[in-house]
């Protein structure tokens, strides 16, 4: 189960020729692996507060078992450095299913850091895909 809940990044070769620990924004693929939680936060219009007549957006966070680092995209001033991560925005791009709520499971795609809109993490993944863990 430890190992399950450990950030993996499959990334081929090219991870292994890379000096840092740290992962790469997109476009590089990683695969992370946590706890998923369902979270409703305040939406449109005002996306404050729900006393206000906001509507709900719920919303798909990864919660890491082990913090991780992320590198900045030499020359993109939105994708930064990042030193422990602890939880990551998910930004479906799979089918999830409302049964994963509280699974831990391997979520793969890329990372983007928050930027514009209403984000509720610091760090996004696009999620190509997932695969909660049977136990």
């Amino acid at each position: 189960m430890a190992a399950a809940l450990a950030v993996a990044v499959l990334a081929g070769a090219g991870a292994a020729a890379r000096a840092s620990d740290c992962l790469r924004y997109e476009p590089e693929d990683v695969t992370l692996a946590g706890t998923l939680h369902l979270q409703v936060f305040p939406g449109p219009p005002h996306y404050k507060s729900f006393d206000t007549g906001d509507q709900p957006e719920s919303v798909w966070m990864l919660a890491l078992a082990r913090p991780l680092c992320i590198d900045a995209t030499p020359g993109d001033v939105a994708n930064i450095a990042m030193q422990k991560v602890e939880q990551v925005q998910i930004v479906p791009r799979a089918p999830f299913s409302v049964a994963y709520n509280g699974k831990v499971a391997h979520v793969q795609g890329t990372l983007f850091h928050a930027h514009g809109g209403h984000p509720h993490a610091e760090v996004l993944l696009r999620a190509s895909n997932v695969t909660p863990e049977s136990h």
